[in-house]
């Protein structure tokens, strides 16, 4: 009979471990909200700053955004274009740049503008 009440009471303390687990996973933190996505569209597009060795990385000023990019030049012309970040006073923002937009930042960038 000491066997079955120990039985009993392990089975007790397991199922009270089971349902603080299961409240406990349920009120994990939540999924950070993503920022909502900024369009990137400009008349003007500046070099103001830039830095290279065999990669170039350049601060682009597009009106109240700082576009952070690295490329690499081939004869004057830009081979490869990425974009690092994009910061809107002084925060990172979830920016989309389109392919007409990054032409016009590649133009700049070949041209040497700054």
């Amino acid at each position: 009979m000491n066997l079955k009440q120990h039985s009993i009471k392990a089975l007790g303390a397991f199922s009270l471990f089971a349902v603080i687990a299961t409240a406990f996973a349920f009120t994990s933190n939540p999924e950070p909200q993503e920022k909502p996505q900024v369009v990137i569209t400009s008349d003007s597009y500046v070099v103001a700053d830039k830095f290279c060795e065999e990669y170039c990385t350049a601060k682009v000023k597009a009106g109240e955004y700082e576009i952070f990019v690295e490329y690499k030049l081939d004869d004057g012309a830009v081979e490869f274009l990425d974009i690092l970040n994009v910061v809107r006073h002084d925060e990172t923002v979830n920016a989309y740049v389109d392919r007409y937009e990054i032409q016009k930042i590649n133009a700049v960038i070949a041209k040497g503008e700054r």
